[in-house]
């Protein structure tokens, strides 16, 4: 956090009655305050609602953060005072993401389904931050397909990575929650997991185990001061969305776009779902899950967060 001495208003009882510019030692004591302000508005620029430091302080993880939701929120997490891990099946791209952040942050390649990984994960973001706050579990795959069409293989691996990874992805880390006295699970479960959505079965099976898992540990490590909550997006056009689309799962399965429709007009034409007018973006998601990795949300467990403008009960 910007540490800055607060400076007597022009106009107040310490107001100079001279004319002209101040002098130089004046503004030598601005300079702190006017720093503090640019630094204030900066993720605006760029994005992002005003900087209040609301994770100053925080040790913090987020996987999937080599693009989309999840580097949306590494970056916001950062831009709040938290230090993150940036964890991506892509390691070249969580530590792009890494670089981007600067010296708040530190990268690993890391595959959510091999406990292996998730375990180094955990222990080197212990190790380097001096102990562990929050957690956003949120890599994930695309998982389109009808249940009566899907191998096994290919159930087995959306199951995987969408749920058995969102739990791999905390389990490591609760010993070192209890051990600061409590901190922050956020899951990322989806708005297929609340409603049906067409041709993701096992997206959808996957999502709505998520929230059953983050209800479940909220009754569990409640006592240990540890807060579990999952957000569930509508749609946002991620990389993940697009695959989906790609493969005319999901709500591109309806009559929303014709059969030959390129995803472009598919994700266009997914917007009448939504009465708010327009599709999610990851700002609005990774905004949420800042909420709740912060302390603002200290009473805020056991919650499924619908987020996906108005989609679900329209």
């Amino acid at each position: 956090m910007v540490q800055h001495r607060l400076h007597p208003l022009r106009g107040g009882r310490n107001h100079r009655q001279s004319v002209g510019p101040p002098p130089v030692e004046e503004l030598l004591l601005d300079i702190p305050r006017i720093e503090h302000q640019l630094l204030s508005h900066l993720p605006t620029l760029v994005g992002f609602p005003a900087v209040t430091g609301r994770l100053t302080g925080k040790r913090t993880i987020v996987t999937g953060a080599g693009s989309g939701i999840g580097k949306a929120a590494a970056q916001l997490f950062a831009a709040e005072g938290a230090l993150v891990m940036c964890a991506d099946i892509n390691g070249d791209a969580a530590a792009a993401t890494a670089a981007e952040i600067g010296d708040q942050a530190i990268s690993l390649g890391v595959d959510v389904t091999q406990p292996g990984d998730c375990q180094a994960m955990t222990e080197q973001t212990a190790s380097a931050f001096g102990g562990l706050d929050a957690v956003y579990s949120n890599a994930g795959v695309d998982g389109p397909g009808r249940a009566g069409d899907l191998s096994l293989e290919e159930w087995n691996r959306v199951i995987g990575v969408n749920l058995t990874g969102k739990w791999l992805a905390v389990k490591f880390a609760i010993p070192h929650l209890i051990e600061a006295g409590g901190g922050s699970l956020v899951l990322q479960a989806s708005v297929g997991g609340v409603i049906g959505v067409p041709g993701i079965a096992a997206y959808a099976a996957a999502k709505a185990g998520v929230i059953g898992l983050t209800r479940q540990m909220a009754v569990d490590y409640g006592p240990d001061n540890i807060r579990v909550n999952a957000i569930c997006p509508g749609t946002v056009p991620t990389p993940l969305v697009r695959a989906t689309y790609e493969k005319r799962g999901g709500f591109s399965a309806t009559a929303n776009a014709p059969e030959d429709a390129t995803v472009d007009e598919m994700i266009e034409a997914a917007v009448v779902r939504h009465p708010i007018g327009r599709l999610g973006t990851t700002t609005d998601i990774a905004q949420l899950a800042l909420h709740l990795a912060s302390d603002e949300s200290s009473w805020t467990t056991g919650a499924a967060i619908v987020i996906d403008g108005g989609m679900s009960v329209a």
